[in-house]
């Protein structure tokens, strides 16, 4: 999160990278990776562009959200009150009055305690039951260590074997 906010110099550009960083959720597989993905306060986009206190809003709304979601405390950063904005920011397709009730009615509190009003928030996290993923890296890692004892005990059941045929 954080990364990409360092990289958004607009509004346009903080949506790409929203969308990225969203999409690097999907690699996520265990609590603490999801909340180390927000742990570190990004920079606030209010001094880079004019609708920057939109995109700070954005981001303090979706660490709330994602923390309560695995179930670990939000970080403070997000709380702090330039995070949220001063005026109601509704879905890009909220034009009619329908649509911004039904957007006012579903948003997660997260947003809503931000001012920001959206019926969905893509949050692809799919966390797995029991150990977290391994990256290939850590696999080839283990399976080399692994191949290593079974050669060991090999050899070392070789030379016993040796010695009582000696006898």
């Amino acid at each position: 999160m954080k990364e990409g906010a360092e990289q958004s110099g607009s509004l346009g550009e903080f949506g790409l990278n929203l969308r990225n960083w969203l999409h690097e959720l999907r690699r996520v597989s265990s609590r603490t990776q999801a909340a180390a993905a927000v742990a570190d306060e990004p920079p606030r986009l209010q001094k880079k562009s004019p609708q920057g206190y939109i995109a700070d809003a954005w981001l303090g709304a979706y660490a709330e959200h994602l923390a309560r979601k695995v179930n670990r405390a939000a970080p403070a950063w997000a709380f702090a009150p330039e995070r949220t904005a001063t005026d109601p920011i509704f879905d890009e397709n909220a034009n009619s009055p329908t649509l911004r009730l039904l957007a006012m009615a579903h948003a997660p509190a997260a947003f809503k305690r931000r001012n920001i009003f959206t019926p969905s928030v893509d949050l692809p996290l799919r966390l797995r039951a029991g150990r977290p993923a391994k990256s290939l890296e850590e696999k080839r890692k283990n399976n080399a260590e692994r191949q290593r004892r079974f050669r060991k005990a090999r050899i070392e059941e070789l030379a016993t074997l040796r010695k009582l045929a000696r006898r």
